[in-house]
């Protein structure tokens, strides 16, 4: 089937609901991993603690966070891009307020980590001597640094080091920040075909470094600059659908078992790393965008209430889960059917806590965001008619 032909102005006002709801299926997906991890890691290939056979199967990519966070970029290359271009603004504007759209809600979520911390210093430690969860471990136990010390973490920190004690997931803000600013640059180039050269180049100094991650930053690109054209295919987004699936559920030892090893490690789903990850989210992202039940079953009401709490619900589940839930695991040992019932009742009330935070916090922020970048752009543009009349 060929693909339906629009212009770009046609589709440059559409938003496309289906990835709000993809967004915040993926970031539960990446709580289920970070629990898995936690208390249960025999499920999780990546902990490599006595793995049970289930986390083998493709079953498992519904809990492979870090695949998870493939579909997360992938999704930046695309809205960033997208977006960016929409509006047209100066770089310095751009990258400005993306850098405050990260920062400031990663200093928060480093603050809350270290209150937390700070009333539960040993809960993980203990945790993990019991689960013997390697996860557990990567956050700060004993004695918690000061309050300054998150600040630092969230506004500067987590993009020179690429992580944080007080809550281990940001490190994908790293990624974010210097991925955002590859979009940033490629939206310089006015024409498509220009735009698709440097992405394309991008693509190659990426892989030539090695940091396989911004390949998903790429591959968003790619896929914006096909959909704005009318030119992004209708065929098999199924089957599309269901390999980006099945790649995203492996892990290496999943490969080690098939007899996969061998293959370089460009294409092998290390940790954070690798080509499979990114080729298995853009099928993903393509499946969701061009299948119509996939797309009505992630939009509407339910799209857009996953979409709206899947950052909220990314930065806030870490610190939790590593104290409370934690000290709750502690509390219950022994009991794992109560346990069980006690975390499905504190993953509903994380999910209302985020909706909570993105309706009178994150909401308001985006407003100021937006307020901010009006003026921003009144000033550019008055600085702009004053150089011009000099």
């Amino acid at each position: 089937m060929s693909p339906i032909r629009l212009g770009e102005s046609t589709l440059l006002g559409q938003r496309l609901q289906q990835l709000d709801g993809l967004r915040g299926v993926a970031a539960i997906s990446v709580v289920a991993f970070h629990i898995l991890s936690a208390f249960s890691p025999e499920l999780v290939a990546e902990q490599e603690q006595n793995t049970a056979w289930i986390a083998y199967t493709p079953l498992s990519v519904f809990w492979n966070g870090t695949f998870a966070v493939s579909i997360f970029f992938v999704l930046s290359g695309f809205v960033v891009t997208h977006a960016t271009l929409r509006k047209s603004d100066p770089l310095w504007i751009d990258a400005g307020i993306r850098y405050l759209r990260l920062a400031i809600p990663a200093t928060v979520s480093a603050l809350i980590g270290w209150l937390l911390l700070s009333l539960y210093p040993t809960s993980a430690t203990e945790a993990s001597s019991l689960s013997m969860s390697p996860w557990l471990r990567w956050t700060y136990q004993d004695v918690i640094p000061g309050p300054i010390s998150a600040v630092y973490d969230g506004l500067l920190d987590i993009f020179l080091s690429g992580g944080s004690f007080f809550n281990n997931a940001l490190w994908t803000m790293r990624p974010e920040l210097l991925g955002s600013f590859a979009c940033f640059a490629v939206c310089l180039f006015k024409t498509a075909h220009v735009r698709l050269c440097f992405t394309f180049f991008l693509a190659l100094v990426v892989i030539i470094a090695g940091k396989y991650e911004y390949e998903c930053f790429v591959l968003g690109i790619v896929l914006r600059e096909a959909w704005a054209s009318g030119r992004l295919p209708t065929v098999f987004p199924i089957s599309a659908l269901i390999v980006g699936l099945i790649l995203g559920s492996q892990s290496i030892a999943s490969m080690k078992l098939l007899g996969l090893d061998w293959l370089p490690t460009a294409f092998t789903p290390q940790f954070r790393g690798g080509l499979l990850y990114p080729i298995a989210a853009v099928l993903v992202v393509y499946g969701c965008m061009r299948s119509g039940p996939i797309a009505a079953a992630l939009s509407g009401r339910t799209g857009e209430f996953l979409g709206a709490i899947s950052f909220p619900l990314y930065l806030i589940h870490v610190p939790l889960l590593c104290t409370l839930v934690a000290d709750l695991y502690l509390t219950l040992s022994g009991r794992p059917i109560l346990f069980s019932f006690a975390l499905a009742l504190f993953s509903v009330l994380m999910i209302i806590v985020a909706y909570a935070i993105e309706r009178w916090l994150e909401r308001p922020f985006l407003r100021l965001l937006s307020g901010l970048r009006s003026a921003l752009r009144a000033k550019s543009g008055h600085e702009a008619v004053m150089r011009a009349s000099a």
